[in-house]
C-alpha cells in the first residue's frame, strides 16, 4: 500500500510515535476502541487473526467537530502539553475541514480510518461492482439515551417517491423504536442492520452492504456517507435531517455550509470522493509495522492491556458516567444542551460500554442482517 505520508511530523519535543505500557494508561483502554470492528480491522492490517487491545484511544467515527472535544471529551487530563507524554489520541486524519490540529487542546496521531484499512485488506473491494444496483438509505440514527425526533413514515414515502424501493440500514439501537422499521418496511423498501457496534464483522457488513448498491443517501451528513463516498458511489444527503432530543438546529446548518459537495439530490462523485479522502485520512494510512508500533502491538505480550479492559477501565467509565449525570461535570449533549439525571434509558446506554470479549471476525457472518 502506498502510504502518502510515511513519518508523521511530530511537535518540536515529542518523543517517537509509540506506547508506554505504565500506568496512566489505565483508563485509555475503552471499550470504544473495539466499536463497529475497528480494532479487529487494524489487526487484521498488522496481521493478527483477532482484534487487540490498543494503549490508547481511538477515533470511532467521522464527527463535525474536533474528536478531541467530542470522541475524547470524557478524558480532558489528556489535555496536556505535548512535549509531557507520547501521543496517545489516535485521530483518522489531520486534514479535516472540521478541526485544526494545531489549535487543538491535546497533541493527536493521524493514523486513517479503520475501514479505509478493511476495504483495502479485504477480498471486498472498493471497485464499482457490475452488479450494483439500487440505492442505500442511511436515516440518521439516535443512540440508547438520545432518540431521534422526527417523522418517518412521511421520510419512507418521500424516499420511495424520489428513489424507489430502497435498502435501508437501520441502526441497532433504532430498531426497537416503536413504529420506526415498519414505517419504511410498510412504504415498499427492504430493511437491514449491521449488528451492534461491538460487532467485529461490522465493518465488513457495511462494505458488502455499499459494494452491492449503486448509490449511498442519507438524511444527515454521518461517517457511513464519507465512507460511501470514499468508496466512489454516488451520494446524496437531503431531506429533513431530524434532530436529536436537544440538538441545536445550527450545528446541522453548518454542516450544510462545511461540506456542501454532499448536498443534494445529486452531487459530483469526484468531488465527494476527494473530500471524503481527507476526512477520513488516506494520506495518512500506514504500513502495518509502523501501524503495530504506533498501536502498542510491537511490545512484548503482558497481561496488563487485558485486566485494564475488564477491571479499571470499566470502573472509570462509571465515574465519568456518574458525574456527567449527576450535574458535578455536566457534559454538553451533541446538540448542545446539558444531559443529567438517571434513568433506565440512561442505564441502558451506560452498560453499552461495559467490555465485551475480543472476537475475531466471522466472514461467515459478514452480509448485512435481513429484518423481518
Amino acid at each position: 500500500m502506498a502510504v502518502a505520508r510515511a513519518v508523521v511530523g511530530r511537535r518540536p519535543g515529542v518523543p517517537p510515535v509509540g506506547w508506554s505500557c505504565d500506568a496512566s494508561l489505565e483508563e485509555l483502554l475503552e471499550s470504544q476502541n473495539h466499536f463497529y470492528g475497528h480494532s479487529a480491522a487494524l489487526a487484521a492490517h498488522c496481521g493478527y487473526p483477532r482484534g487487540r487491545h490498543i494503549n490508547g484511544l481511538v477515533q470511532h467515527g467521522w464527527t463535525a467537530g474536533s474528536p478531541v472535544e467530542t470522541h475524547f471529551r470524557d478524558f480532558p487530563h489528556l489535555a496536556v502539553p505535548a512535549s509531557v507524554r507520547s501521543p496517545r489520541l489516535l485521530v483518522w486524519s489531520h486534514d479535516s475541514r472540521s478541526w485544526k490540529p494545531d489549535a487543538a487542546r491535546a497533541a493527536t496521531t493521524p493514523i486513517g480510518a479503520p475501514f479505509l484499512y478493511r476495504v483495502r485488506d479485504s477480498v471486498l473491494r472498493e471497485s464499482q461492482s457490475v452488479s450494483a444496483h439500487g440505492t442505500v438509505y442511511l436515516p440518521v440514527h439516535g443512540i440508547q439515551t438520545q432518540a431521534v425526533e422526527g417523522d418517518h413514515v412521511s421520510a419512507a414515502k418521500e424516499l420511495y417517491e424520489a428513489e424507489g424501493p430502497s435498502t435501508v440500514s437501520v441502526y441497532w439501537a433504532d430498531i426497537a423504536r416503536p413504529g420506526l422499521v415498519e414505517a419504511y418496511r410498510e412504504a415498499g423498501h427492504r430493511c437491514v442492520t449491521l449488528g451492534q457496534r461491538h460487532s467485529p464483522e461490522f465493518l465488513d457488513r457495511l462494505i458488502a452492504l455499499f459494494s452491492s448498491h449503486r448509490r449511498v443517501v442519507s438524511n444527515r451528513l454521518s461517517t457511513p456517507v464519507v465512507y460511501a463516498a470514499w468508496m466512489g458511489r454516488d451520494v446524496a444527503v437531503y431531506g429533513d435531517p431530524m434532530r436529536l432530543e436537544g440538538e441545536d438546529p445550527a450545528g446541522i446548518d453548518k454542516m450544510a455550509r462545511t461540506w456542501p459537495e454532499f448536498y443534494g439530490h445529486s452531487t459530483d462523485t469526484d468531488a465527494a470522493r476527494a473530500v471524503a479522502a481527507c476526512e477520513l485520512g488516506e494520506g495518512w494510512l500506514r504500513e502495518p509495522h509502523e501501524l503495530s508500533s504506533v498501536l502498542g502491538w510491537d511490545a512484548p505480550i503482558r497481561m496488563v492491556p487485558f485486566l485494564r479492559h475488564w477491571v479499571s477501565s470499566p470502573m472509570h467509565r462509571a465515574l465519568v458516567n456518574v458525574r456527567r449525570r449527576s450535574g458535578r461535570s455536566s457534559v454538553s449533549t451533541p446538540g448542545g444542551g446539558e444531559s443529567k439525571g438517571i434513568s433506565m434509558s440512561w442505564l441502558i446506554g451506560a452498560a453499552s460500554y461495559l467490555p465485551k470479549p475480543v472476537g475475531r471476525i466471522d466472514l461467515a457472518k459478514t452480509l448485512p442482517i435481513e429484518l423481518t
